[in-house]
């Protein structure tokens, strides 16, 4: 069963020559926007509708408050820039704080598994699990710093 209200357009349809209309304005020479392509007649103008006019090209143009990080020029030579310290070694970390963020993510992982595979997994198993990921992320909330460092912006991390 069709549905009434969505019967294909006629051929004498006001849609349709405002298709054609659009499709006659996108076809023609980039000097004349408004002027047809060679060969094309211009479609019947639609009752109450605007006739195009030229565009202005400033209007494409980014305004200087509104352009982005990569719509400058670089400089030729480099301005005493940024070079950041090596990093440290990976196994160089807090082996407390390594711990916390494994159990914190590792936990609420392992209990998606479980779900999905293991449901009859017994109970102290599934609380334990939960203890484990709850006591990791309070341990690595109370590791954050309560008092910003003078000088710091926040760039590093």
């Amino acid at each position: 069963m069709t549905n009434p209200m969505h019967e294909p357009a006629e051929s004498g349809d006001s849609d349709d020559s405002v298709w054609e209309d659009l499709v006659r304005r996108l076809e023609a020479t980039p000097g004349d926007p408004t002027e047809p392509a060679s060969g094309d007649s211009p479609a019947p103008p639609v009752p109450g509708s605007v006739a195009p006019r030229g565009v202005d090209p400033g209007l494409f143009s980014m305004h200087p408050a509104l352009s982005g990080p990569r719509d400058h020029d670089l400089p030729d030579e480099d301005e005493g820039s940024f070079v950041p310290e090596d990093p440290p070694a990976l196994g160089s970390g807090n082996p407390l704080l390594t711990l916390a963020w494994s159990c914190a993510a590792g936990a609420p992982i392992t209990l998606l598994l479980l779900a999905i595979f293991w449901r009859r997994a017994p109970m102290p198993l599934w609380i334990g699990l939960v203890v484990v990921a709850v006591a990791a992320a309070v341990f690595l909330f109370a590791r954050l710093p309560r008092h910003r460092q003078e000088g710091d912006d926040g760039a590093r991390v």
